[in-house]
């Protein structure tokens, strides 16, 4: 089967899920617990599919040998997917129960952050817990932000593309890594197919989608970073730089302002950046939508390029990454004082 098949499979297969969720009204966004989405859209409620999908395909084209990874991946959407449905409101209780598994999935899988090119906190990774608990702390960023940053279409399952384009060409001829290059190309398949549903509105990642996305794509930049010695650490930062930062600055930004870090609000960068643009365009909301999370993807694909022809100097990674984060905090104040005129 050639991939433009796959693709064709795939999307029929989305597309018939979709169809009997909506039919059935199961996992639909009723608003509640679809914070960010309200903010963008008050009218629309398509289904909590994306993560479905993409964890079926997962158990399709992963190998059998794989099961403890697959119990892992299973165990973090049913975290999201409770959420998604009522049922696990505490975003407290939701982070013990992301640490948890996490934990448990690093010490099982045994994939570590081993290096990040800094003597002092180099040393501090021989330690074995150290290392379990700075492994863990990079995931949970990642998941977080991640969730954080699902808030337009097309911005998280773009983003993640993005990530699996750029990395598939360090799976050619490597039998060392977690997965094969046919199995990232698969993968980058099927996030195309969601992108494609999610830019239309026709499904959203969901809780559960963003904490499977960003675990799956976590423990497999960690493995790939173990494993070639010549790719900077930093070029894995680079990889990851737009949910961390979003999540970082989000906690900095709430304890500043005395609210709970792990409480949802409307004053991430992309709602200013859809608040800006829905301002200058007068265009259907559902476009601007999209639109707004194309454009931070386009931003980010610029930064990925970057970093990618020159993945192996963590001196060139750190300035590019330093660039980006600039660029974040001054388009930040720049939309926030925007929208306080």
């Amino acid at each position: 089967m050639d991939l433009i098949q796959l693709l064709t499979l795939s999307l029929g297969i989305f597309f018939l899920i979709n169809y009997l969720a909506n039919k059935y009204k199961f996992l639909l966004d009723n608003k509640k617990s679809s914070f960010h989405k309200i903010f963008i859209d008050k009218n629309s409620n398509p289904p909590f599919t994306g993560g479905s999908l993409f964890l079926l395909a997962l158990f399709l084209i992963l190998p059998n040998t794989e099961i403890n990874l697959k119990v892992f991946l299973f165990l973090i959407f049913m975290t999201g997917f409770l959420s998604d449905i009522g049922i696990l409101k505490s975003a407290n209780l939701r982070f013990i129960i992301q640490l948890v598994i996490v934990l448990f999935a690093l010490t099982i899988l045994e994939k570590y952050v081993h290096s990040i090119k800094w003597a002092f906190l180099d040393n501090l990774l021989i330690n074995v817990y150290f290392k379990l608990f700075f492994s863990s702390f990079c995931i949970l960023i990642i998941i977080n932000g991640t969730n954080f940053i699902d808030g337009l279409n097309s911005l998280a399952i773009g983003y993640y593309l993005i990530i699996f384009i750029f990395i598939s060409s360090f799976y050619k001829n490597n039998d060392l890594l977690l997965v094969s290059h046919q199995i990232i190309i698969l993968i980058s398949i099927i996030l195309f197919s969601l992108l494609i549903l999610n830019s239309f509105n026709l499904l959203y990642l969901g809780d559960n989608g963003a904490y499977l996305l960003a675990f799956f794509a976590s423990i497999i930049l960690i493995d790939l970073s173990a494993n070639l010695k010549n790719l900077s650490p930093y070029y894995i930062a680079n990889l990851l730089w737009y949910p961390a930062y979003e999540n970082l600055f989000s906690i900095i930004r709430k304890v500043k302002n005395k609210k709970s870090a792990l409480e949802p609000d409307n004053l991430h960068l992309h709602q200013l950046m859809y608040l800006k643009i829905k301002k200058t365009l007068k265009f259907n909301s559902k476009i601007i939508n999209t639109f707004s999370g194309m454009v931070i993807n386009i931003f980010n694909f610029g930064v990925l390029i970057l970093a990618t022809q020159n993945y192996s100097s963590s001196r060139f990674q750190i300035i590019l990454l330093l660039i980006s984060v600039a660029i974040y905090n001054l388009t930040y104040i720049v939309l926030k004082n925007n929208l306080q005129k």
